[in-house]
């Protein structure tokens, strides 16, 4: 009995804990949120809704998997599906094995180890080095969609 108890507790908290990553949101200065997804391994997976197109593009930042303290800067690279803007003239494959013909480069820098934290997105189109700035303010509370 006693068995069953401790495996239905471990069962409720590995459940508990794979919902933590929804947890964190940080408003766009368009007003859109972005939001940490999920995990492929060591890689982070940021979504969000792209300027254009109907789909959502993804930020995946590889090394920001599963850290959840001592973040820091990380390099990344976006995609979004081909009606949000000119395709570039190779694809990539994403972490999770799907291809993409718009994409790009990116930087993701946080400016305090833990959320909330403010994070700094730079990117690049294709290959291009990153650039520009966009500050993404985090969201608590009553402020998550």
């Amino acid at each position: 009995m006693q068995a069953r108890i401790f495996a239905a507790a471990f069962a409720f908290g590995l459940m508990i804990s794979g919902t933590a990553v929804a947890d964190e949101v940080w408003s766009l200065p368009s007003g859109n949120q972005l939001v940490y997804d999920r995990d492929v391994g060591n890689v982070a997976v940021l979504t969000y809704r792209a300027e254009q197109g109907l789909d959502s593009g993804q930020i995946f930042v590889v090394g920001l998997g599963g850290q959840f303290e001592g973040r820091g800067s990380y390099q990344a690279y976006w995609v979004e599906a081909d009606d949000a803007g000119a395709a570039c003239p190779a694809s990539i494959v994403d972490a999770e094995g799907n291809t993409w013909r718009r994409w790009g480069i990116a930087t993701v820098s946080f400016a305090s180890r833990s959320f909330p934290s403010r994070i700094t997105i730079s990117r690049g189109e294709c290959l291009g080095a990153p650039s520009g700035r966009i500050t993404a303010r985090p969201v608590v509370g009553a402020g998550v969609r």
